[in-house]
């Protein structure tokens, strides 16, 4: 994980102002690992399990076979294409850093009658990395209560679950969210400071690790 860390750090030093375009082109630079924006990580395993919408889709682009059900076997680019056409029937994941990349990845259900089928590890998944950027200042509960969204959907991804976890947060120049990483990542995380923004990274060795029994903002209080 210090070495993807490093590495994460070094992209930030880098963009100035930061972009999110500018980010991804430049993380795959430099770098003896593998890094996949939008990464889909879990799609509709079956037609009945679809909205109209989706169906419509899925339909126009082949991709339901005999008995309704989707397939196992897609290259990122088709689910992502599928992604931007119609929200609810991909799952993606802002990056996936890996050991090595391959054309195309496998999707299976836990169990036939389960709506998603989802990514398996080829082997050298290496960590899910989550890109939050805030133009401006947002309460610290909204904050958290978006982080903890991104863990919960990962965790119901057994590959990922699995696997190391990092978040990066972008936010307005001399805005404090320091309590959510205290929290969440009390010994793995770090702040980058530069002229425009300030950029926190906060990491696990494995998402399961990750307590999120307890909260920053306990829902029964009132939000900040």
């Amino acid at each position: 994980m210090q070495k993807i860390v490093a590495h994460l750090e070094k992209v930030l030093h880098c963009i100035v102002p930061f972009e999110k375009e500018a980010f991804r082109e430049r993380i795959d630079r430099d770098s003896h690992l593998h890094w996949r924006a939008n990464f889909p990580v879990a799609v509709v395993h079956h037609r009945s399990r679809m909205d109209e919408s989706c169906k419509e889709v899925f339909d126009e682009e082949g991709q339901i076979g005999t008995g309704g059900v989707t397939p196992e076997i897609y290259e990122p680019e088709q689910l992502q294409e599928l992604a931007r056409k119609i929200s609810g029937c991909v799952k993606q994941i802002s990056y996936l850093c890996s050991g090595r990349v391959e054309e195309a990845y496998r999707y299976l259900p836990k169990r036939d009658g389960d709506k998603w089928k989802k990514v398996i590890d080829n082997g050298m998944f290496k960590a899910t990395i989550e890109l939050s950027v805030y133009d401006k200042e947002v309460p610290v509960c909204e904050i958290e209560s978006q982080l903890r969204d991104l863990m919960r959907s990962s965790k119901e991804i057994p590959s990922l679950k699995v696997i190391g976890f990092v978040w990066v947060a972008i936010i307005p120049k001399c805005y404090d969210i320091e309590r959510i990483f205290h929290h969440y990542f009390p010994d793995n995380w770090l702040r980058v400071e530069e002229e425009t923004h300030t950029a926190y990274i906060g990491w696990n060795e494995t998402l399961a690790e990750v307590n999120m029994r307890y909260f920053v903002c306990p829902p029964e209080k009132e939000q900040q």
